[in-house]
């Protein structure tokens, strides 16, 4: 059964060291109906791989937003356990398997940063476009800026996944966190598969580590 996060907070062993808050679905939408039930089905014991299936006469897209901003609020719980290691020192580009990554918000020029400020920029990037009703609206038709939108994010939020396993695994494993993050990238990867929203040039670095869980 697919475990997910619960949110982080006093009674929690993992803590925030930005300005990260959990994005939740205004009581009473569609998406926190559907975010209802799909909760209820994973502690029914529903697999990951069929979890992440659009149920029948629900709207695709209402099912990509609910699961595009579970994702995001799980990769910032994954990257709270290596925060503390992830310093200017320890990891000063963004790097993944063997790519780096420069930061960019679509209006400046690319630039390196460290991995840490990319990470709380991408975070800070991803809240504004949920937070964006043009984009994730709530009660109104989604435009057609709303697919691309969430193909940006999640490839983006990929390169925060291939950070940790490629930078701080061992670091994972000395907290006991291997088997959380482990699940929470197999529900990354059978979501983006299921609808389409990740390249596979993006998905193929991280091919050995797909292969594995």
């Amino acid at each position: 059964m697919f475990k997910i996060f619960k949110g982080k907070d006093k009674d929690s062993s993992v803590s925030f060291k930005n300005n990260f808050r959990p994005k939740k679905h205004p009581a009473g939408t569609t998406r926190y109906t559907l975010r209802k039930s799909w909760k209820a089905g994973l502690l029914n014991g529903t697999m990951i791989k069929d979890s992440v299936k659009c149920p029948q006469g629900e709207d695709e897209n209402d099912w990509v937003a609910i699961h595009t901003i579970e994702i995001y609020n799980t990769v910032n719980y994954c990257y709270a356990f290596v925060q503390d290691f992830c310093t200017d020192q320890t990891c000063p580009k963004m790097t993944g398997n063997k790519a780096t990554y420069l930061w960019s918000d679509g209006k400046d020029k690319p630039q390196e940063l460290p991995a840490k400020k990319y990470i709380d920029n991408l975070s800070n990037w991803i809240a504004d476009q949920i937070d964006n009703t043009d984009i994730f609206p709530i009660g109104d038709s989604y435009s057609k800026q709303f697919k691309p939108a969430v193909k940006k994010i999640l490839s983006r939020i990929l390169r925060v996944y291939s950070h940790i396993y490629h930078e701080h695994w061992s670091q994972i494993k000395s907290v006991g966190a291997d088997k959380h993050i482990n699940t929470s990238l197999k529900y990354f990867h059978c979501f983006v598969l299921e609808f389409g929203l990740v390249d596979d040039t993006d998905l193929g670095l991280m091919k050995n580590v797909f292969d594995s869980l």
